[in-house]
């Protein structure tokens, strides 16, 4: 699929401290035909401790895991999840996103909103998904509704009428438990038997196809390894058995572009797919070789699971090896990014939070400058580390600043002074560091 996924800016409001709504903006110039992200494909999020920077990130991945994965409203671990990360005060969650599709001649802007709150039981579920669509070649073009659903009612669709009441009797009792995205899918899209009034209009199929798409070459690190299991992805899609086999085709070579479906992380790997996991596997030794010149290869320890192998890596040193778990928690961490790395430097669109952490400062900022001069997609990233400020302040709404408040302020050039010292000595709004080390004192003892 030669289709460019770009997000243009999110909003999240009721996850964790974030009370109020944040929006980030990637790209802030006008939308038109001359549209060109260049300049704008990453971004730093700096905030004090608690100030929200994970919530930010966090949002992301329940957006993408709300779409994608099979029954995740209805699972009794989600629900307690939710309960945990959704804002106390509130109890509700809002995502909102404005994305790009690069059509060849056109560009096509979506706008998607998703709402997420309480039911009388108690439990979380969907209370309003919408998304709609505008031509991206017009600044002044408005946007047309695409699909509405709303406490479990299905709103509006953008079908004829016959169309429109079979989707409504289809996904009755189901939008409150699973997105609209998700249940055309994978209960439309594959009906293949049904007679031509009853079957799905392509033009809906294409805009339902690039959401599903843009939630695939989404990537979001959190710190924990196998965080996704990618690989199902694939067969999720497969799954769908959407009639339209170059259109599927099209979504499984755009996630395999952006390495969506696979990753070095995984355990457990499809032998139809393992040749392709040790040519991965052969790039992340080239990667870590970088740091440790000394590695010699990267070794896979493949035991037979039926039709999938079970995979453990072993750094190999020559005179020795060690598994990558008792690795250093540094050399670990790239290990871990490797895959969110590959995917911002080709056209996914990667979350990452605390990227700085357990990595070496220099190391840090060559990888920011690699994905500022040579990144192919968009790289959004957490960080306490001010040492980046001094490369990413030569792009333009490269550096946020979040406060604990809620606010977001975007760096912008003020003459000589730069980012990190308006940082340090509390010149950007909302964002003081009025700590001096006397606060200390009688603290931790005489």
């Amino acid at each position: 699929m030669e289709n460019m996924f770009y997000l243009l800016n999110m909003s999240v409001a009721g996850v964790k401290n974030l009370k109020e709504e944040v929006r980030l903006d990637f790209y802030k110039k006008t939308i038109d035909k001359n549209f060109n992200p260049d300049k704008y494909r990453i971004k730093a999020i700096y905030g004090e401790n608690g100030s929200g920077k994970s919530a930010i990130i966090t949002a992301v991945k329940i957006f993408q895991d709300l779409i994608i994965n099979d029954n995740y409203l209805s699972e009794s671990k989600t629900q307690v999840f939710l309960n945990e990360i959704i804002n106390k005060s509130t109890q509700k969650m809002r995502f909102k996103c404005e994305f790009l599709v690069d059509a060849g001649t056109d560009n096509i802007v979506y706008n998607y909103l998703l709402r997420i709150g309480k039911n009388d039981n108690g439990l979380y579920e969907i209370q309003n998904e919408v998304l709609k669509i505008k031509n991206g070649n017009y600044p002044n073009k408005s946007y047309a509704m695409i699909f509405e659903s709303k406490n479990g009612e299905l709103l509006y669709v953008q079908s004829s009428d016959k169309k429109r009441e079979l989707l409504e009797k289809k996904s009755m009792n189901l939008l409150s438990s699973y997105s609209f995205i998700y249940i055309y899918i994978m209960n439309f899209a594959k009906e293949t038997s049904l007679t031509e009034v009853e079957r799905i209009d392509k033009e809906l199929l294409l805009h339902i196809v690039m959401c599903l798409t843009l939630t695939i070459v989404i990537q979001v690190y959190l710190g924990e390894e196998d965080q996704h299991e990618l690989y199902f992805l694939r067969k999720r899609v497969k799954e769908s058995g959407l009639d339209n086999q170059t259109l599927q085709e099209g979504i499984l070579e755009y996630g395999e572009s952006v390495n969506a479906f696979s990753s070095v992380n995984e355990r457990m790997v499809d032998k139809q797919y393992f040749e392709n996991y040790k040519d991965k596997i052969g790039r992340l030794a080239q990667f870590i070789k970088i740091f440790k010149p000394e590695l010699v290869t990267i070794d896979i320890d493949a035991k037979e699971r039926g039709d999938q192998y079970e995979c453990d890596l072993n750094l190999n040193y020559g005179d020795y090896s060690i598994n990558k778990e008792f690795e250093s928690t540094g050399i670990k961490k790239l290990i871990r990014l490797f895959d969110c790395f590959v995917a911002a430097s080709t056209r996914g669109i990667v979350f990452v939070d605390e990227m700085d952490s357990n990595l070496n400062d220099v190391y840090l900022c060559k990888l920011i400058e690699y994905f500022m001069y040579y990144g192919k997609g968009q790289l959004c990233f957490t960080t306490h580390n001010l040492d980046p400020m001094t490369i990413l302040k030569k792009n333009k709404n490269s550096i946020d600043f979040l406060s604990s408040d809620n606010h977001l302020v975007s760096w912008t050039a003020r003459g000589n002074a730069s980012p990190e010292s308006c940082y340090k000595n509390g010149m950007i709004e909302d964002s003081p560091f009025n700590i001096d080390a006397t606060d200390f004192v009688g603290i931790f003892g005489e």
